[in-house]
């Protein structure tokens, strides 16, 4: 008796092209996520950073009130050192020299931008879509003079 239904088996070529269409599938996600990643870990290092190199520049001041300005914004950039020194901008309030007495807040504001690569997708109907640019980081550390 001749049987109707045949059962077809799957050769093994037939299985490794579906492998590779869920590679081909899976690995662009993959690679987004880990983007992200290495991403945030870069932003948050540089805020790390500057964040530690305008308390240090605070700190500074604080013990030494005959600093200059200069000197104060060259200590903050010395302690960043694994930063892009010429992308940082630093303000020192007061700037004044002769407002640096006693029991005076001081005020050492360090802004670094972080240099992620622009990625936008483009939109047919408007303007594109911005998933990754360059992004400022703040720290701001505010003592007082002894």
């Amino acid at each position: 008796m001749r049987s109707y239904f045949v059962s077809k088996v799957r050769s093994p070529h037939q299985e490794r092209g579906q492998a590779m269409v869920e590679f081909a599938f899976t690995i662009p996600i993959f690679l987004a996520i880990l983007l992200g990643f290495l991403g945030f870990g870069l932003i948050l290092y540089s805020y790390l950073t500057v964040t530690l190199a305008s308390r240090e520049g605070a700190r500074a001041l604080i013990y030494d009130p005959s600093m200059s300005v200069a000197q104060v914004q060259q200590r903050v950039r010395d302690t960043s050192i694994s930063l892009d020194r010429n992308a940082l901008t630093i303000l020192v309030e007061p700037n004044d020299q002769t407002q640096w007495v006693s029991r005076t807040k001081i005020s050492v504001t360090a802004v670094y931008t972080v240099p992620l690569p622009t990625v936008s997708i483009p939109n047919l109907r408007g303007p594109a879509f911005t998933l990754f640019s360059p992004i400022p980081v703040t720290a701001v550390s505010v003592m007082t003079i002894e």
